[in-house]
């Protein structure tokens, strides 16, 4: 239901703005104010048994991307991501998590371009009042995203890896070079299967899914994800990832953090 009243006046917008002729191609700036859902009982974060939880959490997601795009059908952006929790002054241990990446974006609605006549109108709200505008000038638009990048998300222990993004988005122009939407994104961690104890030591345990391990004497040993940094003798250096671990695997999780976009645009004029 809170999605369907977001939509409603975000339709109302994109049918009653000014032409968008900037989408054509152009730069833009974009915040992206979001709410989070981490999905994960893999990646352990906690070794402290009496806290809230033992997994990344995401509230409150602010992103930022800048981007571009060419004749109406496709682009590129770079972003820079984040999420936190566990305030000192609410008695919890501060941790958070951070992608940095990029995506190349498409959008298909302007393949109608060239197949709807010019005398097909769209109402667009300009300086003037109200006129009618073509299909390429309509002043909303929709994209389709793909792409990736780097991650690292940690509290007691911490992981790193890539990531892979794929989502949609939907754009209304206010005016020429102004927009406001809504986009989705989807993002999957893929972690190496490594868990730091000490980041600052670049050390820390194997990984199969949540399950923790080291190497003492030649031999495996698992360790309780309340362990902490109470092994060192079983702990493995960061530097020795592929060789040590690599019958481990990656711990799995899901990130998906809906957000508000806002976002300036300035014409390339093509």
């Amino acid at each position: 239901m809170r999605v369907v009243l977001v939509m409603v006046p975000l339709a109302v917008l994109a049918l009653c703005s000014t032409t968008a002729r900037a989408r054509h191609g152009g730069l833009y700036l974009e915040l992206a104010p979001s709410w989070g859902f981490y999905n994960t009982e893999e990646v352990i974060i906690e070794e402290d048994a009496d806290e809230a939880s033992d997994y990344p959490v995401a509230t409150f997601v602010p992103a930022l991307k800048a981007g571009f795009s060419l004749f109406g059908w496709a682009g590129a952006e770079a972003h820079l991501t984040g999420h936190w929790w566990g305030w000192p002054e609410a008695g919890g241990d501060p941790g958070g998590a951070g992608y940095v990446g990029g995506v190349v974006r498409v959008t298909p609605l302007e393949v109608l371009s060239y197949i709807l006549p010019d005398d097909v109108k769209l109402p667009a709200l300009g300086p003037d009042g109200v006129k009618d505008v073509t299909w390429r000038d309509r002043p909303f638009d929709l994209g389709f995203s793909m792409g990736g990048g780097y991650t690292i998300v940690g509290e007691d222990y911490a992981y790193q890896g890539s990531y892979f993004q794929w989502g949609f988005d939907v754009k209304a122009y206010i005016t020429p070079n102004f927009a406001i939407g809504l986009d989705f994104p989807f993002r999957h961690p893929g972690y190496e299967p490594f868990r730091f104890a000490n980041f600052g030591e670049r050390t820390g345990f194997c990984t199969e899914g949540e399950q923790g391990y080291g190497f003492y004497a030649g031999q495996r040993v698992d360790v309780d994800r309340y362990a902490g940094e109470t092994l060192p003798a079983a702990e493995v250096e960061a530097s020795d990832v592929d060789t040590a671990c690599e019958d481990g695997r990656a711990p799995a999780a899901m990130f998906f953090a809906p957000a508000i976009t806002i976002s300036g645009v300035f014409d390339f004029g093509i």
